[in-house]
């Protein structure tokens, strides 16, 4: 069970993002500027992954509003 190459995995996939890991449990944060693409293709890609990599469970960071990374734009 490895953060890091778990991390690499995920972008070797195109998908930029750190992973942090607390015991069995991965959490991966998101570095694209599209956040709400990238969660969706990080869930997607991230539990086919984690198992592979000795992960049981996934947390996702989802940006918040007043997070860098959220997007600027408002509806």
């Amino acid at each position: 069970m490895s953060a890091t190459t778990l991390e690499a995995a995920l972008r070797e996939l195109g998908i930029p993002c750190r992973v942090e890991a607390i015991d069995r449990l991965a959490v991966i944060s998101p570095e694209s500027d599209d956040a709400e693409q990238a969660t969706i293709r990080v869930r997607r890609e991230a539990l086919r992954l984690m198992s592979a990599h000795g992960f049981t469970h996934l947390a996702l960071e989802l940006p918040s509003e007043s997070d860098d990374r959220a997007p600027l734009h408002r509806d």
